[in-house]
């Protein structure tokens, strides 16, 4: 009985054994096993390929500096884009993705992703990536200032549209980083304008200070060439019909003191500051009002602020000087229009009396001459 217990008991542990080693050899293998079942990088073929995962929801991925980047697409948005209008697929711009898994992100941050994604963008758009390289955001970037934007800051790649459709999106997109300026401009006869009933007359970021190739508007050269910039609309007699505007402005600003020396700086200095105001000395520059607005700075009740501005010992009746930027007409400057009037028909009259009266005098002396020659 005794032998018979022990020999099933050595049986037992014998199995029991046996099945802890076949147990450890399954665990052991596991991962061999989960490794062959890994896939193998599958090549991207299509569009369809990117979208069946990036159409998911609330797709995040943290990057090294902490920052969140989004990965969710919005299928219909992107097809209704540009992009995706005119076929041009997600490995136009993502060459360097070819495969899933996808390679490790080398951007440490998301203006590191940004500044990767726009090198994409010449390809593609070579003359606006050339001038870009010229502009004050290249120049911040070359700088150091990671901030300045690129490329894919203005239109978001994914949803691009043109920037006509609708014009005030360009002062949405600009808003990004200037957001203060762009507070400015909505409260303007310009940004009312534009943002109440997308007036095309008016002017948007773009119109004054370019698409890709914008200069620093801090320099002398930019600052001198700003009389034109407003000149550009404000001298179009037919635009300036619409709403009733002289369009004398820049004839009438050169004309004066003021203009006459900007020119002559724009001519022979170009890269010095002018000492003398420009149109947005006195008008203001992104926060202009229309001239009856109680906060216009040329507001009559506010031009003598504006003025003391560069002459600070001016007395109230300094800017009645100022004949505003109309040519003297009946109308406008009444009293100015007549003397120069005046003066216009004196000045000939009296020069060309005393050539009369000196051609007379001569040829009195010149016949007298002759007589007496004569005798």
């Amino acid at each position: 009985m005794t032998k018979t217990f022990i020999r099933w008991g050595v049986l037992a542990a014998l199995g029991m054994l046996l099945l802890l080693g076949l147990t450890l050899t399954r665990v052991q293998a596991a991962p061999a096993s989960q490794q062959e079942a890994t896939p193998a990088p599958q090549p991207i073929t299509s569009d369809q390929q990117c979208l069946g995962c990036h159409t998911a929801p609330d797709q995040i991925m943290a990057l090294p500096s902490g920052e969140s980047l989004y990965l969710t697409i919005d299928g219909e948005a992107f097809a209704g884009s540009r992009h995706g209008q005119e076929a041009i697929g997600c490995a136009n711009c993502h060459s360097d993705i070819t495969a899933f898994p996808h390679e490790p992100l080398a951007a440490q941050n998301l203006r590191q992703v940004a500044a990767g994604f726009s090198e994409s963008c010449l390809d593609c758009h070579e003359e606006q990536a050339t001038k870009q390289l010229d502009s004050i955001h290249q120049q911040m970037r070359d700088e150091g200032n990671e901030d300045a934007a690129v490329c894919s800051d203005c239109p978001t790649p994914h949803y691009t549209q043109l920037p006509s459709e609708p014009r005030s999106k360009i002062i949405t997109t600009c808003a990004r980083c200037h957001s203060r300026i762009a507070t400015e401009y909505r409260d303007s006869i310009h940004g009312a304008a534009l943002l109440s009933a997308e007036n095309p007359d008016v002017p948007t970021c773009i119109d004054c200070h370019g698409v890709h190739d914008i200069p620093d508007p801090r320099t002398a050269r930019f600052l001198l060439k700003s009389p034109q910039i407003c000149a550009d609309c404000h001298s179009d007699p037919a635009r300036m019909a619409r709403y009733g505007v002289n369009t004398d402005v820049i004839d009438t600003y050169i004309a004066d003191f003021h203009g006459t020396t900007v020119t002559l700086f724009e001519q022979q200095s170009p890269d010095q500051l002018p000492n003398k105001p420009l149109c947005i000395d006195c008008h203001g520059v992104h926060n202009i009002k229309l001239i009856t607005d109680t906060e216009s700075t040329v507001l009559k009740q506010n031009l003598l602020a504006t003025c003391q501005k560069c002459h600070p010992d001016a007395t109230a009746n300094f800017p009645d000087a100022w004949l505003s930027h109309y040519a003297p007409s009946p109308q406008h400057n009444a009293l100015v229009y007549y003397v120069e009037l005046f003066y216009r028909f004196f000045i000939p009259t009296v020069i060309g009396g005393m050539v009369v009266m000196v051609v007379v005098d001569g040829g009195r002396q010149l016949a007298n001459r002759l007589k007496g020659g004569k005798k």
